[in-house]
């Protein structure tokens, strides 16, 4: 039996969509960007776009999305 995906957030472009699943990714959590009501060339134009994680990750998600969850780079550079 597969596991139900459940949307954590909806934006309005599909810019601030993959910034948030990339924050998501960081922190180690699967996440989909659903976007049912739109086309490959204006993702979002007809609606919100959701991102999808597990349900079983939901509230890690919650965490690392209200942590801003992003890789640290070396300052010693």
């Amino acid at each position: 039996m597969e596991e139900e995906f459940v949307t954590i957030s909806t934006h309005p472009n599909i810019v601030e969509a993959e910034m948030a699943k990339s924050m998501l990714e960081a922190a180690g959590i699967e996440a989909y960007i659903h976007a049912p009501h739109s086309n490959a060339l204006y993702p979002g134009l007809l609606g919100d776009i959701k991102l999808q994680v597990k349900a079983s990750d939901l509230q890690k998600a919650r965490e690392a999305l209200e942590e801003g969850t992003v890789l640290e780079e070396d300052e010693d550079d």
